[in-house]
């Protein structure tokens, strides 16, 4: 018997990269072993391990498990030879630390295969899979060999496409996407909840929903509810009931599992969310979406790198957040959603600098009161987005090369 290990990080990536890719594993060879291993990651929400078991794979290592392995050589149960014949595994990396995926894969004795967004390179790896030319372009002036090099499309596609929709959608039906980052959050979900109050009004029809991430904790959504950190975006707080959230007005929000995201986004006519990864997901599943980012207090926005560590300077931090968040926007020079950035088109709707319920509202109203403008966003994003059939190629090139 065989085996592919995939090694991937947060929630984000096991849901787009990982599902496709285990889901065609089983299809193109429902007899080769699939073990999955975590490694490290700083927005790792700790549901990782579970998130993964539910792949149906053979075996998973938690991030403790991998770091142990590093350390001591030790693999963990499920992983390794195991008296299968030498050389018949393989190792794709699907996001987290390129360097501990080449160093476990040669702990497994495994050749080492990459999918990247960010084409870095290493010269032990045996391909790098990235997902559209510029990448390949990239990669090849990092200094990946040419024959080392595939393009297999964007594996987000697959995720998207193969869920089925939600049943019951609602007319309309609107998902809202307040992030996955708390302090962000905290401060969105009282916006979300206006925005929801002011169009429940205009469409006693529409159906509300809200993926919450994983990454959210209690405590956030508890208070982002309850909007108790005031009136920044004119949020309101709401009334929770279980999984529903009542507003002020009778507007009714549904809180849904992150898992069900995808067949919400299919089944969904509009949403409203941040920029990020969601607004290609919702690019793929062909819904129109305002994207908002909300200057009122440029200090909750999240940032990566440098600007993230700039925020805990006791004193001075957020006043420097603020300046680098602001310095960031104004200088920005490309779109804040994907799939405008992609198309080269104003496909979402972008809204930046002060923002508050009541023009969101309206802004929403007067798109879906233009069926023709919906049409034509949707279209345009079918005919713009990736396709599906990235983890089809992917996952054929690992099993012939394991021959």
């Amino acid at each position: 018997m065989s085996e592919v290990v995939l090694l991937s990080n947060g929630p984000g990536e096991l849901y787009t990269w990982a599902a496709p890719v285990v889901r065609e594993l089983r299809a193109q060879a429902p007899d080769v072993r699939v073990s999955l291993g975590l490694v490290p990651c700083q927005f790792a929400s700790g549901a990782e391990a579970e998130i993964a078991r539910s792949f149906g794979v053979d075996a998973v290592a938690t991030p403790r498990d991998i770091l142990n392995t590093l350390a001591t050589g030790r693999l963990p149960d499920g992983f390794g030879p195991n008296g299968r014949r030498e050389g018949a595994g393989a190792l794709v990396s699907l996001g987290g630390s390129l360097d501990m995926a080449v160093r476990f894969g040669e702990r497994l004795g495994y050749p080492r295969y990459r999918y990247s967004f960010v084409p870095a390179w290493h010269r032990k790896l045996r391909r790098l899979f990235v997902h559209d030319e510029r990448m390949l372009r990239r990669a090849r002036y990092l200094g990946a060999p040419v024959e080392r090099l595939e393009l297999v499309g964007n594996l987000v596609a697959d995720a998207v496409r193969q869920t089925p929709p939600a049943a019951s959608p609602g007319s309309p039906h609107i998902v809202l996407i307040p992030g996955s980052r708390n302090l962000f959050a905290l401060h969105m979900i009282p916006l979300l909840i206006a925005i929801v109050d002011r169009l429940s009004e205009a469409l006693p029809d529409a159906r509300f929903v809200w993926p919450v991430s994983r990454l959210l904790s209690e405590d956030t959504i508890a208070a982002g509810i309850a909007n108790r950190e005031g009136l920044i975006f004119s949020g309101l707080a709401g009334r929770r009931e279980g999984d529903i959230v009542w507003t002020p007005r009778g507007g009714r929000l549904e809180l849904i599992a992150e898992s069900e995201r995808y067949a919400h986004m299919r089944a969904a006519d509009l949403a409203i969310t941040i920029p990020g990864t969601n607004t290609l997901e919702l690019g793929i599943a062909n819904v129109p979406s305002v994207v908002l980012l909300p200057m009122n207090r440029p200090e909750v926005i999240p940032l990566e790198g440098a600007g993230h560590w700039l925020s805990l300077i006791p004193g001075i931090g957020t006043w420097l957040k603020r300046r680098a968040v602001r310095l960031f926007v104004e200088t920005l020079s490309q779109p804040i959603s994907l799939p405008n950035r992609f198309s080269g088109e104003a496909l979402m709707i972008e809204l930046t600098g002060t923002i508050h319920a009541e023009p969101v509202a309206e802004r929403v109203l007067s798109l879906l009161a233009d069926p023709a403008d919906l049409a034509r966003r949707r279209e345009r994003l079918r005919q713009t987005m990736p396709s599906p059939g990235a983890a089809h190629k992917l996952v054929a090139r690992v099993l012939a090369d394991m021959v």
